[in-house]
């Protein structure tokens, strides 16, 4: 499986509920914009994600509130749940 650019996010009504993102974005600190990138798992809706999902993201790996912008995406799979 690899990371595949945002533009490539299937349209509403076929893509799955949530899929693993790239979001960067930058961090501001000590006069220097630091550039800065982190993977996680954002739930999609019609116009893209949640942004609620994405701040998660960025708080996470100390971006600035609202620098962050997801640039790749890549289906969440998971192997099926055992039964006991």
């Amino acid at each position: 499986m690899e990371w595949m650019p945002a533009n490539t996010l299937p349209p509403p009504g076929e893509r799955q509920g949530r899929v693993f993102v790239v979001v960067e974005g930058s961090q501001s600190h000590s006069g220097i914009n630091w550039q800065r990138q982190k993977a996680g798992l954002a739930r999609t809706q019609n116009d893209g994600f949640y942004p609620e999902d994405i701040a998660a993201i960025e708080a996470d790996d100390h971006m600035d509130p609202g620098t962050g912008e997801v640039t790749y995406w890549m289906p969440w799979c998971l192997p099926p749940i055992p039964s006991t």
